[in-house]
């Protein structure tokens, strides 16, 4: 049954959200599922409507309340906090560098807040994903293998991670910024995720648009052993 009109049709980037952030791609999720790739992918862009048995399947697969497909609750994943009083910094010099992690462990989008010290960091750093860096205090001087940029007080500084790049505090007066750093972590978990999909994945007799039918496979014994009967 379809769910009524007034249902909210944000549920597709509500979708989209909890898939990426439980490290499912659109397939391994539809099979966990038990729904059709392509039914999947126009439900997260909103040109199609869940019914109720699809919302179940895929808040069962998600492993959240139907609630939060539909924005109505806030689960204790939902915000997390971080505590000033609860971050550890340890310094080793008044001119050191140190980091203080804002964001959980396991985050799509890792955030630092970043007390710039006044050697360059690492060297020339390099990751995967893209990242900001946002100045909030003082000034500081950003290195690209061939470019140098002074960034000051709300400046903003947004490239690709795999551009070597190192950052320094210029002056006496103390610098920080914040850094956020967004990977894709799908990739890392596609094979347990789609082991775990093909374990969970199941059919009924009747079934919403969308649904995958169960294959049935003939048993070979069975065959051989009607075949025997009708020889007799």
């Amino acid at each position: 049954m379809p769910l009524p009109e007034r249902t909210d049709p944000g549920i597709g980037p509500r979708l989209r959200h909890l898939r990426l952030t439980k490290g499912y791609t659109v397939e391994a999720l539809a099979t966990a599922a038990g729904l059709n790739k392509g039914f999947l992918s126009r439900l997260e862009r909103g040109t199609k409507r869940p019914s109720i048995e699809t919302v179940l399947r895929l808040s069962a697969a998600l492993d959240v309340p139907v609630g939060q497909l539909f924005g109505e609750q806030t689960s204790d994943d939902t915000v997390r906090i971080s505590r000033a009083a609860g971050r550890n910094r340890v310094p080793e010099s008044p001119d050191a560098y140190s980091f203080e992690l804002l964001t959980p462990k396991g985050s799509l989008m890792e955030a630092f807040l970043f007390h710039v010290g006044t050697d360059p960091t690492g060297g020339g750093q390099r990751h995967d994903g893209e990242e900001m860096f946002l100045v909030l205090a003082g000034t500081v001087e950003m290195r690209t293998p061939d470019r140098t940029y002074v960034l000051e007080k709300g400046d903003c500084a947004y490239f690709p991670g795999h551009l070597t790049h190192s950052m320094r505090r210029l002056g006496s007066e103390p610098a920080s910024a914040v850094i956020a750093v967004a990977r894709d972590r799908a990739p890392a978990r596609r094979s347990q995720a789609t082991a775990d999909a093909l374990r969970s994945a199941t059919s009924r007799r009747q079934r919403p648009e969308g649904v995958v039918p169960e294959r049935r496979h003939k048993d070979p014994d069975a065959t051989k052993s009607i075949r025997g009967r009708d020889q007799h």
